[in-house]
């Protein structure tokens, strides 16, 4: 009896064994490769997708897959190629944006994003390590205090600090302009936005460089509910009252399309002073007549090497492209860029040093720029505010942008009070 059940448990061992090898030559090569593996890294491909508003941002995909196209074609990093997952729709919704960011991670397995032109991005994805790069138009790519752990990065750094410790020198070219064209020493300011929460952070951390540079800040707007609405005219006729029950020298437009509404009606209406906003964009060039736009890049028609290099790229993606080169492309372009270099610089040591926690910390202390079109904006100084400040000051005739405050840097900043 013994004899046979020790025979009858070889065979069940044997058996298992044959079963259990065999269920192993049935895995696919993939299947193993992935056990171990970097979320959005198989070893040869990084995954990465766009996100945000593609309504205000039509462009900023293309832009990124433009220059993800420059770096599979030019293999940057040999042995390495990148995935562009597609461009999630927010819907300007933080609950949308939300599973959007859940969707990306869990379906799609990013290992980051590019191109992300959201106001809604933040604490999900510092919790899954997933490193970001866009336009720092949301707090998450802020910190009070210089946070070296946040996994949201700019091209121009934090743009919209809750309560930031200093500020930069961000209005010194446009008060340049305003105070010649004005012919006076403190022309009278109105600043105004939407009632978001960045709207609001927009308009309390202009005003104290606004004031810096010279302008006589007469009032401060809020009033603006966020889109849609369906009638502009209140916040007209408030603005136009602004001044002490009259229009002052200044409009200054501190949110998105909006800005295009408000401007729409302000002629009609009689207005007569300079409108700023950061509406630049050849499509909006025509409605813009008459008005001057401040933005932190160089004039996108400027003859500047890097710019040629992103109309080429650009142009390569798509046929005719760079003709439609607008500030959501270029952020697109650029933010891609910047994460490139951050992965190039992980990628030094090596692929298996290639993770999204190390993507952070290279991006964390780099410094970025596209030499006369943007940056340096430098890292970490970029969680507290922007740092370098860059800019430029263009008035649209109705068929063109002409630069009228040529690009330019400064490191002043001014100490938060």
């Amino acid at each position: 009896m013994g004899g046979d059940m020790s025979a009858r448990t070889r065979g069940i061992a044997c058996l298992f064994a044959l079963v259990l090898a065999a269920s192993f030559a049935a895995v696919p090569a993939a299947a193993s490769a992935a056990v171990g593996s970097v979320r959005g890294f198989d070893g040869s491909t990084v995954t990465v997708a766009g996100f945000g508003n593609p309504q205000n941002f039509a462009n900023a995909g293309l832009g990124a897959e433009a220059r993800i196209q420059r770096f599979n074609d030019s293999n940057e990093i040999k042995g390495v190629k990148l995935s562009w997952a597609g461009f999630a729709d927010d819907k300007q919704d933080p609950a949308t944006a939300l599973s959007e960011e859940r969707r990306l991670v869990t379906q799609e397995q990013v290992f980051a994003l590019v191109g992300v032109v959201s106001n809604f991005t933040g604490s999900y994805l510092r919790q899954q390590k997933v490193p970001y790069f866009g336009w720092g138009y949301d707090t998450s790519y802020c910190s009070t205090q210089t946070d070296t752990g946040i996994y949201g990065f700019s091209w121009d750094g934090c743009v919209t600090p809750p309560s930031p410790d200093v500020f930069p020198d961000s209005a010194r070219s446009v008060f340049t302009y305003v105070s010649k064209k004005t012919g006076k020493q403190h022309p009278t300011i109105t600043l105004f936005s939407d009632s978001s929460e960045a709207g609001k952070l927009g308009v309390q951390n202009s005003t104290l460089p606004v004031k810096k540079a010279g302008f006589d800040v007469v009032a401060t707007n809020n009033e603006m509910a966020p889109p849609p609405i369906n009638d502009y005219t209140p916040i007209v006729q408030s603005l136009l009252s602004s001044d002490n029950g009259k229009a002052p020298d200044v409009l200054f437009c501190l949110t998105g399309t909006q800005c295009l509404n408000v401007y729409n009606l302000l002629r009609p209406s009689g207005f007569q002073g300079i409108f700023i906003s950061s509406l630049y964009s050849n499509i909006l060039v025509k409605a813009l007549a008459g008005s001057i736009v401040n933005i932190q890049t160089a004039n996108l028609d400027d003859d500047v090497p890097a710019l040629t290099t992103l109309k080429h790229d650009v142009d390569a993606f798509q046929s005719g492209a760079s003709a439609k080169l607008d500030t959501g492309m270029f952020v697109g372009y650029a933010s891609t860029d910047m994460f490139i270099q951050a992965l190039k610089t992980v990628a030094k040591k090596g692929k298996s040093n290639i993770t999204p926690e190390n993507v952070q910390k290279a991006a964390m202390n780099q410094t970025w720029k596209m030499e006369g079109v943007a940056g340096p904006t430098v890292y970490p100084k970029s969680t507290q505010t922007t740092y370098q400040y860059c800019g430029s000051v263009l008035e649209s005739d109705g068929t063109t942008w002409t630069t009228v405050e040529p690009f330019s840097c400064t490191t002043k900043q001014y100490a938060a009070k």
